[in-house]
């Protein structure tokens, strides 16, 4: 019976294998090879789905294909036989290889600096554009770039040095040995076993154990404590963890007499495949989950949505309020049943963001929607205290309000120059970038560099202030702050169009997202939520642990 089920005698590199093992590998290749692509395919369709775009799909998709040609030549491995080139393993498995694991692991490390960047944000919330000085090119200005670049950035900066050095190493060991050309300095040549031993595949074993045994632990012991809502940490430590095996045992079944009865049906190369597979499967099936289960919460947030606005309009027209927040008690206590409307969203956000703001930061990374909401929230109590006060808005008080106005835009919506930009729709994002264009051209001629001093660098750890400090969104709680802020020199010209309902747009679609999304996984996570408004410093022993230099 094990004659007909195998009649050859496997992997013996030999010529091209069609026995039935053979088959089931090219099945495998085949049907995996469709799976990915329809993954990568729903991915881009995707693209625009937070689950997808905070991952950063180019990055995602890149490493992904790289990775995948790599994975489909080893499950064909056994049916090319002793016809894959010996040459071609070398090139495979000394550059292309360790810069597909590479990219892999930059997208790894994406997840920590998110999550520094998003928990930066809620500390310092107002980032101001601040001037590059000297030349480009000058050891002072190379020592900024690398003190401004995140963890992605330095980890982009080794993969670029160490794929530099790696190849410059590996043409050397190409041109001197004699086991991939007739001419060279070294070794002999032989046959196709003896090709893939010896002292010229050192580089290449080096980069599997550098990226395996070094990087990945140091990745699974800063992202330990991040709890996020999108499944990244687990997918991380799956990626890593099932990446553990692979380098070690294609060393013993290469050099090891044990595994030779092994390698008749799984060839060396084999070993690799189920890191490999993992990678892919996370990377692309984690997301797409989360957009299912996205689509289905924000359904049921819907359903909620026109109740709670068909209940506030008939509460309205019986007050004879239409228009305005009436139906919104402030000091009604609410059940977890009654958070999933739109009027505990509004009373959250009226009364207290802070536990929803840590929730959108630490968990979800959506920290600058609820800036941008009590930045604005902030900005209409100071516009409307004023006009109680004084019965009007002078001239001078109109232009520091556009002021303002203008930092907020520059600082969560403008695309060339806030860290996080909140994600409205073009034709609003057009017409606030029209309004506030001269504030915008002011800053560009000064020829700064978005945030290069708040970027959270490798080593970033210093004490943060107290969340509760900065509740308001860091922005001025009164007009005298907001004078005492704003020089007279620096005063603008207001616009006509400038008004109190400037961000009214853009707020209703934030609002609207928040709800959709955030709100109701923060009800759903509503004691551990509610427990971090109490533990302002566990949180900033959190942060400094997971961003600070290990």
């Amino acid at each position: 019976m094990g004659s007909l089920i195998l009649p050859r005698k496997g992997h013996d590199w030999g010529d091209i294998n069609m026995d039935p093992v053979a088959k089931v590998y090219i099945g495998v290749c085949i049907i995996w090879t469709l799976l990915v692509l329809l993954g990568v395919g729903l991915l881009v369709a995707y693209r625009k789905y937070e689950a997808v775009r905070i991952r950063n799909n180019s990055l995602v998709i890149s490493s992904i294909l790289m990775i995948h040609v790599y994975l489909a030549l080893a499950l064909l491995v056994y049916p090319l036989n002793g016809t894959f080139p010996c040459n071609l393993e070398y090139w495979l498995m000394s550059i292309y290889f360790p810069l597909g694991i590479g990219l892999y692991q930059a997208h790894n490390i994406l997840l920590l600096n998110l999550s520094c960047l998003q928990r930066q944000l809620m500390y310092n919330p107002l980032r101001r554009p601040v001037r590059r000085t000297g030349s480009p090119w000058s050891l002072t200005a190379m020592f900024q770039k690398w003190h401004a670049m995140d963890l992605v950035g330095r980890t982009y900066f080794g993969i670029g040095l160490g794929m530099t050095v790696q190849f410059v190493v590996s043409v050397a060991v190409f041109l001197a040995s004699r086991k991939f050309h007739s001419f060279g300095i070294t070794s002999t040549a032989g046959n196709a076993t003896q090709c893939r031993k010896g002292w010229e595949w050192v580089p290449s074993i080096f980069w599997q154990f550098a990226w395996t045994y070094a990087f990945g632990p140091y990745v699974l012991f800063k992202i330990r404590k991040i709890q996020d809502v999108h499944h990244w940490t687990l997918q991380t430590n799956l990626t890593v963890i099932f990446s553990l095996p692979g380098a070690p045992l294609w060393l013993a079944a290469i050099y090891g007499p044990g595994l030779q009865n092994v390698n008749v049906y799984w060839p060396a190369q084999m070993w690799f495949v189920p890191g490999l597979v993992m990678m892919e499967f996370v990377s692309i099936f984690f997301p797409l989950l989360e957009i299912w289960e996205s689509r289905r919460s924000r359904g049921l947030s819907l359903v909620e949505l026109s109740k709670w606005e068909k209940a506030a309009y008939i509460d309205s027209l019986k007050s004879g309020l239409v228009g305005r927040n009436s139906s919104i008690d402030y000091e009604a206590p609410l059940s977890k049943a009654d958070m999933y409307n739109m009027q505990a969203l509004e009373r959250t956000l009226a009364t207290n963001a802070t536990p929803l703001l840590q929730f959108a930061a630490t968990k979800e990374f959506t920290g600058e929607n609820i800036i941008f909401l009590t930045q604005v929230r902030d900005w209409k109590r100071i516009w409307r205290q004023t006009r109680l006060d004084f019965g009007f808005i002078s001239p001078e008080t109109r232009s520091r309000l556009y002021k303002h106005a203008a930092e907020i835009f520059q600082s969560t919506v403008c695309l060339q120059t806030a860290q996080f930009p909140v994600n409205i729709e073009s034709r609003i994002y057009q017409s606030l970038e029209h309004l506030f264009r001269s504030e915008r051209a002011a800053v560009e001629k000064e020829h700064v560099t978005p945030f290069a001093d708040d970027v959270v660098p490798v080593d970033w750890c210093s004490s943060s202030p107290s969340i509760k400090a900065r509740s308001s969104g860091g922005f001025p709680s009164s007009l005298d702050e907001a004078a005492a802020s704003t020089p007279m020199e620096v005063l603008s010209q207001v616009p006509e169009a400038f008004d109190e309902s400037v961000f009214d747009r853009a707020e209703a679609s934030v609002k609207y997202m928040v709800f959709t999304n955030t709100w109701a996984r923060f009800v759903s996570d509503w004691s551990s939520s509610w427990r971090l408004s109490t533990e302002g410093s566990d949180s900033t022993k959190s942060t400094q642990s997971i961003c600070s230099k290990a």
